[in-house]
């Protein structure tokens, strides 16, 4: 166990040794580990609708507050290593048409910066690592998203990431271009830094093209006039499956002196996934 899981908000003998992954969610209100039992199939159920819904999942208290405050103290003994990047790009994270004016959807230009711990820096030991490899997880995930399985994502760098906004930062609208992602709240801004969203308003067989693009609902929301925008005020400790590559977002700009943190875990359908060189150097300043 790290001796960093002492620091921050605990002191010495204040936490229960965490020795898997079960320890570290609240297994009586999200039954992963018993999924076939009535009660885990009412809550499978639940949490299908919710999605289909939304787009979104979004589970508050999934972790219990000592594995909040364990993955917390590691992460900002983490920090000082993070790799930060600012990026313009548009909402559809692609080239920008030349036929259309800089002001069109299309090509807006959105802002994001933030900062990053790469998976390697992240010890073998870590809580979050447990967690990330946990196979109840990511049997669950699978069959809400309805893959026969999910694997970890296999590169060195981009598979189990900490994410740092400070003040000031923020992540622009944009779509995603893989199917989903998931996320754990662990720090909230002291204010701003709201995720919000605009579920399914690019068709759902774009896959980045451009038939169906949603170019009239992506310009309110960038107006700031769209109803659909949802806004997400989550505690620490909140789980969240998001289904982007046809739902807009952001996280709007960080305000105060206390930076939001939060985890990415990255799964794929297919084992062996890895990022590119380009977007490894993009992301975390390096290759390897």
């Amino acid at each position: 166990m790290p001796d960093n899981l002492t620091r921050g908000n605990l002191t010495p003998g204040s936490l229960t040794p965490i020795h898997s992954a079960e320890q570290l969610i609240d297994s009586q209100r999200y039954p992963l580990g018993t999924l076939d039992s009535a009660e885990g199939q009412r809550f499978l159920a639940a949490c299908q609708a919710d999605l289909a819904e939304d787009g979104a999942l979004v589970m508050p208290a999934f972790l219990r507050p000592e594995a909040v405050d364990a993955i917390l103290a590691e992460a900002d003994d983490l920090a000082p290593q993070s790799y930060f990047c600012s990026q313009s790009h548009n909402p559809y994270l692609a080239e920008p048409l030349a036929d259309l004016p800089a002001d069109h959807p299309r090509n807006a230009l959105q802002k994001s910066d933030l900062g990053c711990v790469a998976d390697d820096l992240i010890p073998a030991d870590s809580p979050l690592r447990r967690l990330y490899g946990w196979q109840p997880l990511r049997d669950f995930l699978a069959r809400l998203l309805g893959y026969p399985a999910l694997h970890p994502i296999a590169d060195p760098l981009g598979s189990l990431n900490i994410n740092y906004a400070h003040a000031g930062q923020e992540l622009g609208w944009h779509f995603d271009n893989a199917d989903f992602a998931t996320t754990l709240l662990l720090r909230p801004a002291e204010d701003g830094g709201v995720f919000e969203f605009a579920a399914n308003i690019r068709g759902q067989s774009t896959h980045g093209c451009d038939s169906d693009a949603g170019y009239a609902a992506v310009g309110r929301a960038l107006a700031g006039n769209h109803g659909r925008i949802r806004r997400l005020d989550m505690p620490a400790g909140t789980f969240v499956l998001f289904k982007g590559r046809n739902s807009l977002h952001r996280v709007t700009p960080v305000v105060g002196r206390q930076a939001r943190i939060i985890a990415i875990l990255s799964y794929a359908a297919e084992p062996g996934v890895q990022l590119t060189e380009f977007n490894r150097r993009l992301f975390y300043g390096r290759v390897a």
